[in-house]
């Protein structure tokens, strides 16, 4: 085996961050090793352990997955204990990255991570793994948002703002002729996810159907298209391309899109997309997350806005599975149609 870095993006925000820094650290000569999804893997990783059973979603998620999530770690683990291994580079997942870096450490090896813990928005304790003297030393912080960037610096952590990849098509907002006409519907980046969705967004779906507006589901990974063409026949299925500028233009040809709080709506904000935030939380992490995070939106794009005292640009619908469902679609329809 050739010198490598490994890596472990374990959710699709992390394999779209991770994209640029395979290249970064194969242009040095290095190979890349270890997890990431479709398109770390086209800009050159090799992948170790399955993409598509990292990611989880909700504490029983967790629980229900426990034992193979513990064996890709030790896999990761030991390719980290391979004296031809020179650093890792961890994308966010701080369930694993956390577990990966502390190893790396008493290793004496680099670290690389990109999107560190969210420490402003719920356990600001976890900023003590970046505080010893050798995490000072040997961990070059990364984040694409502002807060994050904000909240390290404030306990005097060096952390580098770097560009979302959408920025480098920025321009294209002004420069391309496009006519809205389609909604896109973004229900989970993971099975669990898309099943607790599913319902809620098909009678979305419907509501702009009965209206004569174009919608059509986006698949995160192949798993969930499947799990989507087998549940929703009567709408259109697309995977979502891999090709960062084809996703683009995908968000700004669109008239609206409908997602739940992760890296979508950080997406459509950069495209210069409507979106509208909503998902179905089950009931645990819905109440834990009531009275943990620490801030009063869940989506980035409106968690930014508020924190430089701007109008949040995006309604949230986040609701618990035992919630209403009819009265959240009629409110994400609403919110669509009143634009």
């Amino acid at each position: 085996m050739d010198l490598f870095w490994l890596f472990c993006a374990g959710e699709d925000s992390g394999d779209i961050l991770g994209e640029s820094v395979v290249c970064e650290i194969r242009e040095k000569g290095f190979s890349a090793v270890g997890a990431g999804g479709a398109r770390m893997q086209h800009a050159g990783l090799k992948a170790v352990v399955p993409f598509d059973e990292l990611p989880v979603n909700g504490f029983a998620d967790v629980i229900f997955h426990a034992k193979k999530l513990k064996q890709h770690l030790c896999k990761l683990q030991k390719l980290l204990l391979n004296e031809k291994c020179q650093g890792l580079v961890a994308m966010d997942y701080p369930g694993f990255n956390l577990k990966l870096m502390q190893l790396a450490l008493r290793l004496g090896k680099r670290i690389i991570y990109v999107e560190p813990p969210q420490i402003w928005a719920w356990n600001p304790r976890r900023v003590r793994f970046f505080l010893s003297p050798e995490a000072k030393k040997r961990v070059e912080l990364r984040s694409c948002y502002r807060m994050n960037v904000l909240a390290y610096q404030k306990y005097g952590l060096p952390i580098r703002q770097i560009e979302h990849p959408f920025a480098a098509f920025s321009d294209l907002k002004k420069t391309e002729a496009f006519s809205p006409k389609e909604i896109l519907l973004l229900p989970g980046s993971r099975v669990s996810q898309a099943k607790r969705n599913l319902s809620l967004y098909r009678k979305v779906a419907q509501k702009f159907r009965e209206k004569k507006i174009a919608v059509r589901f986006v698949a995160s990974r192949k798993e969930v298209q499947k799990f989507l063409e087998e549940n929703i026949g009567e709408f259109p299925v697309v995977l979502s391309p891999v090709s960062t500028e084809e996703r683009f233009l995908q968000m700004m040809s669109a008239k609206a899109v409908v997602c739940g709080p992760g890296s979508a709506a950080s997406e459509a904000k950069w495209a210069g997309t409507f979106c509208v935030v909503a998902s179905r939380i089950e009931l645990w992490t819905f109440l834990m997350g009531k009275l943990f995070l620490r801030t009063r939106h869940i989506a980035m794009p409106n968690i930014e806005a508020d924190s430089v005292g701007e109008k949040p640009p995006f309604p949230e619908f986040v609701q618990s599975v035992l919630s209403n469902e009819s009265v959240q679609a009629q409110k994400i329809f609403q919110a669509i149609e009143s634009r």
